[in-house]
């Protein structure tokens, strides 16, 4: 960084005038991996069925393991679902974009 004040200048204020050059350096950000969106239109088809079975017996094994109740229940249900999501309905394929010259 350098600077200068500037202490007689004409300016009609009794403040000093100050110039300075400073160097930005900007770190890289990071990005976070993104969660891919779930295929929902398999869900019109059998794999809804399939889904919804695979949902239902794991809940009814939760049901009856109830004494192993924690706080993090909602994230362990959240992930299975998700899980079981992911292996019965797919993600969506993202498409490359063709640029338009």
């Amino acid at each position: 960084m350098n600077c200068r004040t500037y202490p007689g200048a004409d300016c009609d204020t009794d403040c000093q005038l100050l110039v300075a050059t400073v160097k930005v350096r900007l770190a890289k950000r990071q990005r976070q991996h993104s969660i891919l969106p779930l295929n929902l239109d398999e869900l019109k088809e059998e794999k809804a069925v399939k889904f919804a079975a695979e949902v239902t017996n794991s809940f009814t094994a939760l049901e009856a393991a109830q004494a192993d109740v924690t706080p993090d229940l909602w994230k362990g249900t959240k992930t299975y679902l998700l899980e079981v999501a992911r292996e019965t309905i797919g993600c969506v394929k993202s498409q490359k974009k063709e640029m338009d010259i």
